[in-house]
């Protein structure tokens, strides 16, 4: 029984690499395949993000990282700068590059947080960046954000992101329950 498990398992990944890498495709599946990462790689949402972070990074005071983080210090902090492992209490605003808010915890009023692993990569960067009390403006790529997926109906697949970030504190990974 197990022996059939086994050789089950071998056979569905050997299957799926197939598939990703296009095996057992004719020309036509291969090229409309092709088009559909094409699309989703250069569709207009992508096209606005890279459009604005061209521009965006023209004006004073942005910084901009090698991965294309770019970044305005509003606020200089003066505390430690979060590790890895640790949890961070942020308030923040985030908008579509458009300029519609999509969320914010100034309007409830309440800060959030969350373990510093389980950010878009773009905030995880930022703020590891950032010493506590700082107010840091990023903007980020949509590699950087949410990619090619879409994580609700406010933000579109592709999108570039803005969003205004206080560190308010770090919580040590030992503290965090």
């Amino acid at each position: 029984m197990f022996r059939q498990i086994k050789y089950a398992a071998v056979i569905s990944v050997i299957s799926s690499v197939m598939l990703l890498a296009g095996c057992g495709e004719d020309q036509n599946e291969a090229e409309f395949r092709r088009q559909l990462i094409e699309k989703a790689l250069n569709d207009d949402v992508k096209k606005e993000g890279v459009a604005f972070l061209a521009e965006n990074r023209q004006q004073p005071g942005v910084q901009e990282t090698e991965d294309g983080l770019q970044y305005l210090v509003i606020q200089p902090g003066n505390g430690d700068k979060p590790q890895l492992q640790d949890s961070v209490k942020v308030h923040y605003q985030g908008w579509r590059v458009d300029g519609e808010l999509f969320e914010s915890t100034l309007e409830q009023n309440e800060p959030s947080e969350f373990p510093l692993s389980g950010v878009v990569k773009g905030w995880r960067k930022a703020l590891l960046m950032m010493p506590a009390g700082a107010k840091w403006k990023i903007f980020l790529p949509s590699e950087l954000a949410y990619g090619a997926i879409s994580p609700n109906e406010k933000i579109p697949a592709n999108s570039a992101l803005i969003f205004e970030i206080e560190l308010l504190e770090i919580v040590p990974a030992q503290q965090v329950e």
